[in-house]
């Protein structure tokens, strides 16, 4: 891990990583400085994080997303009508109505399409989702990159324009 530099991440081995090639997967300075005092705290050489048996890991997302729900309903304990709307909601169930599953690729695709909503250039979502091919970024999320094409078009204004 390299959570002291100014662009701290964690260094994946290539065993670890879907495309078995080594990887940087960057993180966020709090999360960066939150590793580095958990850290500091275990004996070298130990795991970072004890990991459940691979059967389990889909089971506890899904405790994970059941337990979030109850928070929300609970939230709105104090509002019929609100509560009401929110039992009848599929937000935070694992199948929503139509048929989709929340599991750890739809955590992954949230990050890509957050990636193009936020405006990043797709050269940067396909780095940060480890995509082999532009083609596989584009065919994936390129629909996510809106007004891009306007905002092209009214820039040849100004690339145009001599003092």
């Amino acid at each position: 891990m390299f959570l002291d530099s100014e662009a701290a991440y964690i260094a994946c081995k290539a065993g670890t990583t879907k495309n078995r090639k080594t990887a940087k997967q960057y993180v966020e300075p709090q999360l960066a400085g939150e590793l580095h005092d958990y850290l500091a705290a275990r004996p070298n050489g130990s795991r970072v994080f004890p990991m459940p048996h691979e059967t389990n890991t889909a089971r506890i997302l899904r405790d994970d997303l059941a337990e979030a729900r109850a928070a929300w309903l609970e939230d709105a304990k104090d509002d019929v009508e609100e509560l009401t709307r929110r039992e009848a909601s599929d937000f935070l169930l694992p199948t929503n109505h139509e048929g989709e599953c929340f599991d750890f690729h739809s955590l992954r695709h949230t990050c890509g399409a957050w990636l193009a909503l936020a405006g990043e250039h797709p050269k940067v979502v396909q780095t940060i989702m480890r995509h082999s091919q532009i083609t596989l970024t584009m065919d994936t999320y390129g629909h996510l990159f809106p007004g891009q094409a306007a905002e092209a078009v009214g820039r040849f204004g100004h690339m145009l324009v001599t003092e």
